[in-house]
C-alpha cells in the first residue's frame, strides 16, 4: 500500500514537474513573442519620428523661405509710401520756392510800375487847391451832333460836378456865352440853385436854332459875382458847349 502511495506520489510530482516546464516553456515564448512586437513597435516609432523630423525639416525650410521673403516684401511697400513722401515734400518745397520767387520777382515790378507812372503822370493838382472848378459829366440834352430843324426852339442843359473848395451858392454865380455862336441863349443867365463841394447839378438855357441849315458851335463858361471865370479840364479853364446841326 505504501510503495502504490510512493509511486503515485512520483507521478504527480513528475505531472506537476512537467506541468511546470510546460508553463515555463510557454512563458519563454510568450515573452520572446513580446520582445519581438517591442522591437518592431520601437523600429515603426523610430520610422515615424524620423518621417516626422523630416517633414519638420521641410517645413522649417519652407517657413524660413517665407520669414525671408516677408521683409523683402514689407520693404518693397514700405520703400514706396517713403519714396512718395518724399517727392511730395520735394514737390511742395519747389512750389513754396518759386511762389517766393515769383513774390520777389513781383514786388520790384510793382515798385517799378508805380515810379514810372508817378514819374509819367504827374500827380494832378487837387480840387482843393481852386476855389472854383467844374467837371463836365454829361450832356443831358442834345448831345454833340443832333439834328435840328432851322429856327427850332431848344433847352440845352448840360449835367455838371462842383470839384472846387467852394460851395455855388444861389444867385452867386452865372452862366456866360464866351465863343461861338450864341443860338438866342441869354447871357449873364443867373443860376438859382446851389451846389456844395463834390455835388451834382443840371444847367438849362434855352436856345434857338439858325434859319440856315449847317453845323453850329456855342461855348459857355461859369463866373462868380466876385468876377472869377471858370469851366471844367485840368485848370478849370474849358468851356461847356453845344453843337447842332441845322437841317437844309
Amino acid at each position: 500500500m505504501s510503495i502504490e502511495f510512493k509511486s503515485l506520489s512520483r507521478r504527480k510530482a513528475l505531472v506537476a514537474a512537467m506541468a511546470a516546464l510546460a508553463i515555463l516553456g510557454t512563458a519563454c515564448v510568450r515573452s520572446a513573442a513580446s520582445s519581438d512586437e517591442e522591437l518592431a513597435a520601437l523600429a515603426t516609432e523610430q520610422a515615424i519620428q524620423t518621417a516626422d523630423a523630416e517633414i519638420q525639416a521641410t517645413l522649417e525650410a519652407l517657413l524660413g523661405s517665407a520669414t525671408v521673403a516677408t521683409p523683402t516684401a514689407t520693404l518693397e511697400s514700405t520703400s514706396g509710401p517713403i519714396v512718395t513722401a518724399t517727392a511730395t515734400l520735394e514737390a511742395a518745397q519747389l512750389t513754396e520756392l518759386a511762389a517766393i520767387q515769383t513774390q520777389a520777382a513781383a514786388s520790384p515790378t510793382a515798385q517799378a510800375t508805380d515810379e514810372v507812372e508817378q514819374t509819367a503822370t504827374p500827380t494832378p493838382k487837387p480840387a482843393s487847391d481852386a476855389c472854383y472848378g467844374a467837371r463836365y459829366v454829361y450832356d443831358e440834352t442834345y448831345p454833340d451832333g443832333t439834328r435840328v430843324d432851322p429856327g427850332q426852339s431848344m433847352q440845352k442843359t448840360w449835367r455838371l460836378q462842383n470839384v472846387g473848395s467852394c460851395d455855388w451858392m444861389a444867385g452867386q454865380y452865372e452862366l456866360i456865352f464866351v465863343a461861338g455862336d450864341r443860338m438866342g441863349g441869354q447871357s449873364p443867365l443867373v443860376i438859382n440853385i446851389s451846389v456844395p463841394v463834390d455835388g451834382y447839378a443840371n444847367f438849362s438855357i434855352n436856345m434857338k436854332a439858325p434859319a440856315e441849315p449847317g453845323t453850329y458851335r456855342g461855348e459857355w463858361m461859369l463866373r462868380s459875382k466876385g468876377g472869377d471865370v471858370f469851366g471844367v479840364g485840368p485848370d478849370f479853364d474849358q468851356p461847356i458847349w453845344i453843337e447842332i446841326i441845322v437841317r437844309g
